[in-house]
């Protein structure tokens, strides 16, 4: 029984030691991943900064003035359409907070609340 015993522990021991490593590489890559997202949302919001840019130069360099009167409408229903969206993103985000949950431990809540507002 106490070789039995020696094996086991040291079985043990050694699944512990891989579940460190394993943990700490996790975490390492949760790091990357969060750091890879927060570069991935900056380069998307200068994406669209000059998607936004090519389409009012493309929108003025239009010589039919009803084309161009309907391009700008466009525009401004987008842009009033985005406006919306963060409003009700900071809706939604107030209400998780305030409820009292626990939303930093459930990753679907803590992406809603932790959402850049510019992201588009």
């Amino acid at each position: 029984m106490v070789v039995e015993n020696d094996a086991v522990s040291m079985l043990h021991s050694s699944l512990i030691s891989k579940l460190a490593s394993t943990t700490l590489a996790l975490r390492a890559v949760e790091q990357d991943n969060i750091t890879a997202n927060k570069d991935n949302r900056e380069l998307s919001k200068k994406l669209l900064e000059r998607a936004e840019e090519a389409i009012e130069i493309s929108a003025k360099d239009i010589d039919d003035s009803q084309l161009r009167d309907r391009v700008l409408s466009v525009q401004k229903d987008v842009d009033k359409s985005r406006r919306r969206m963060r409003t009700l993103k900071g809706i939604l985000s107030g209400l998780i907070v305030g409820s009292g949950i626990n939303w930093a431990a459930d990753e679907d809540l803590r992406k809603l609340v932790m959402d850049d507002e510019e992201d588009g």
